[in-house]
Parts: structure tokens; sequence; C-alpha cells
């Protein structure tokens, strides 16, 4: 009798390509696929060995939100020169 594990359940989701080509290109460089990693994850779940954070209750994140309602806030660019920084931060 074989010890293989059958299995029966196919789970999909939709991205749009770069972020299927970005998650691939990071996870091979650590020898998984994206499907390797969606099945560990997937049994981490499972197992009840996921910890999800809440970054908006941090402490950073509820003094910003102090700040904002005091209007304390200074507008540093646009969400363009946002967006373009994050893509900087992903080449680098």
């Amino acid at each position: 009798m074989s010890n293989a594990t059958i299995k029966d359940k196919t789970i999909s989701t939709r991205v749009t390509n770069e972020i299927s080509e970005r998650a691939k290109a990071n996870l091979a460089k650590q020898g998984l696929t994206v499907s390797e990693y969606v099945r560990l994850s997937l049994v981490k779940a499972a197992n009840n060995e996921v910890r999800l954070l809440n970054f908006l209750d941090s402490p950073e994140a509820l003094a910003a939100k102090a700040e904002a309602e005091k209007g304390e806030v200074t507008e540093i660019g646009s969400v363009t020169d946002f967006n373009d920084w994050i893509d900087q931060l992903d080449e680098d």
C-alpha cells in the first residue's frame, strides 16, 4: 500500500500578469514554484500556523491616524510619486 497523499482539490486565483511574473521570479530564487508556495501556505493555514498582522493597529499607524485627524499632515508628493517610489524599491 502506498503512502502517497491524494490531492483532490484544485484552488485557483487571479492576479495580474505582473504580480504573477514577479512572484515566480522571487520564489524561484528560493527554489519554489508558485504552486509549491501556495500549497505550503495552505498547509500552514490549515494547521493554524498563520499569524495575520493588522498593520493598521500598529502603534505607528495609530499615531499617524491621530496626526491626520488633527490635520497635522504634510503632503510630500502625488500618488504617482508614491507608485514610482514603490517601483524603485522593487528594483533594488
